[in-house]
């Protein structure tokens, strides 16, 4: 088992946590739509950081599920109008 992780590594993942379930209440409210940059960037980062500290604690499951769900957020992001991988006009890719 790994040694404990210090203050930082701890904040960093209460920040996460609050990335994401911030986002989550904001879209279940309706103040967002789960397509917007704000909803994205926010799962982004906050599965980001809880992707990186669960590697710091030695828990691989929670790697794959939070770095899935960043990963996810980051092509969603991407993909937006305007974005690098957006595609044409009809929808279809470039």
């Amino acid at each position: 088992m790994p040694d404990e992780p210090g203050m930082v590594w701890k904040t960093l993942s209460v920040v996460g946590f609050l990335f994401l379930v911030g986002a989550y209440l904001v879209n279940q409210t309706g103040r967002c739509r789960p397509d917007s940059v704000r909803y994205l960037t926010a799962n982004a980062l906050g599965a980001g950081l809880l992707a990186a500290y669960s590697g710091r604690i030695d828990e691989p499951v929670f790697v794959g599920l939070e770095g899935f769900w960043c990963l996810s957020s980051v092509v969603a992001l991407l993909r937006r109008p305007g974005g690098p991988f957006a595609g044409d006009a009809s929808g279809a890719a470039a």
